[in-house]
């Protein structure tokens, strides 16, 4: 795709053997800021605003919209739908904040509002770099082996909270970093509830959910690379989510998997599902109680206090919607002293309006129609393309069931990996597109010469 290879690199970097420092490698600075970094540590000087992903992924959105206005050609790089569904969400986001300063809005409310918008902008802008920036297949893929990378460690983190039964952080500290909120082990029966770097371990299952189908998916279709480094992911993975006393990462966890199962072969499913019943009862042998406090969460599902506030909470999310039914009162304006939703889409209908939730909704189905759609449409059965599409639509659909769960755009490491996902689907969808990128899926070399597809 011409336009896609002018897309500006930055001089080689030193000891690179001349590998530019292109979009994926801009993204997976992301990746570290959002991963790598406590999520409730903030630059202090800048409050709310200050943490680090947040500045990187507005300095995205300024690279994005910078080649848009530069461009003497039009830019045809990755799926138009989801760049149209993020530039319509960030627009809706837009119209709320500027409907709700018009209505007036509380002292209280005001710094939320800014804090709420640019933390928008720096998603959308994540997710239009991955869109249209990413220049070919193998770059795509290594940035999806960084996301799984990244999130295999944080599962070992998870682990090691949970053996050790307290969080380690206790100790972290950044200069010129504050935590913007508390960060304390909860607990859940007899065990810690691991959250990793994550503000809360709500936050961390979907860290878990939407790494997980990633991680299986390539330890299915890397075959050029040994086992050991294939398959430690998933197992660090795995063991987290049955660890994790969350039941969003039970289900989280359960929606990847099912999305994936069409896409193997008979011998996959059974070599995977087998795998992981193996390893169930192993944990729930050798770590008594664990099948207790499991079994006591799903048996509680419906009559605990989280569950109830939910279902509670739709009169309620509806009744202060209509206020202001079309554009919300303001991303980030509806606090956690008014009342806790636990669910991502109630918030985002009293906060966006209905304009922006459909916006958003529309954003995540394009998202899946570009990877799963898009993938058994052009790909044939059994092709490491098909389920590369397969695997990154799982990690999506994980992460939109589970904003149905908790307020999930109110915490920045959810947002920003739903986000990136969805760039990373556009991408694949425009990727395939033309025929220079299409020749890229179905016969690209991996480092020792094994094609992408088989």
């Amino acid at each position: 795709m011409a336009g896609l290879k002018k897309y500006p690199s930055a001089a080689p970097a030193a000891g690179s053997n001349g590998t530019s420092r292109d979009v994926s490698t801009f993204l997976s600075v992301y990746l570290l800021l959002t991963l790598a970094l406590p999520s409730y540590l903030t630059i202090t000087a800048l409050g709310s605003l200050g943490r680090p992903s947040t500045l990187w992924g507005l300095l995205g959105l300024s690279w994005w919209a910078f080649e848009r206005l530069r461009r003497t050609t039009r830019l045809n790089a990755g799926s138009s739908a989801v760049r149209w569904a993020l530039l319509g969400f960030l627009a809706a986001v837009l119209i709320s904040y500027a409907v709700s300063n018009l209505q007036g809005i509380p002292p209280n409310e005001s710094s939320p509002a800014d804090s709420g918008l640019l933390r928008t902008a720096g998603w959308v802008g994540i997710g239009l770099l991955a869109n249209d920036g990413i220049g070919s297949a193998e770059r795509w893929l290594v940035l999806v082996r960084r996301m799984t990378l990244l999130g295999g460690l944080a599962a070992l983190l998870g682990l090691a909270q949970f053996v050790a039964g307290q969080s380690l952080l206790e100790w972290l500290t950044l200069p010129g970093f504050s935590a913007d909120s508390a960060h304390s082990a909860s607990t859940r029966g007899d065990f810690i509830r691991p959250s990793g770097l994550a503000t809360q371990p709500l936050e961390y299952a979907v860290v878990l959910s939407m790494a997980l189908p990633l991680a299986l998916t390539l330890a299915l279709t890397d075959k050029h690379r040994n086992q050991a480094a294939r398959w430690w992911p998933v197992l660090a993975l795995a063991l987290a989510t049955i660890l994790s006393g969350s039941k969003s990462a039970f289900i989280g966890a359960a929606v990847g998997i099912i999305i994936l199962v069409p896409a193997w072969s008979g011998a996959v499913r059974i070599r995977v599902l087998g795998g992981l019943a193996v390893l169930l009862g192993i944990v729930y042998v050798t770590v008594p109680g664990v099948a207790g406090t499991a079994r006591g969460m799903f048996q509680s599902m419906g009559n605990d206090s989280s569950s109830l506030s939910r279902t509670d909470s739709y009169g309620v999310a509806i009744e202060i919607a209509t206020r202001n039914l079309f554009f919300g009162r303001g991303f980030g304006t509806f606090l956690p002293r008014y009342r806790i939703f636990d669910n991502g889409y109630l918030t985002a209908l009293v906060e966006v309006g209905l304009v922006g939730l459909m916006l958003l909704v529309l954003l995540l189905l394009c998202a899946v129609w570009n990877t799963l759609g898009a993938g058994y449409r052009l790909f044939p059965a059994g092709s490491r393309a098909r389920e590369l599409g397969a695997g990154l639509a799982a990690s999506i659909l994980a992460g939109a069931v589970l904003l149905a769960f908790f307020d999930g755009l109110n915490f920045s490491v959810s947002a920003a990996l739903l986000f990136l996902s969805v760039g990373l689907a556009g991408a694949y969808r425009g990727l395939h597109r033309s025929g220079e990128r299409r020749g890229s899926w179905t016969g690209i070399r991996l480092p020792d010469g094994d094609p992408l597809r088989e």
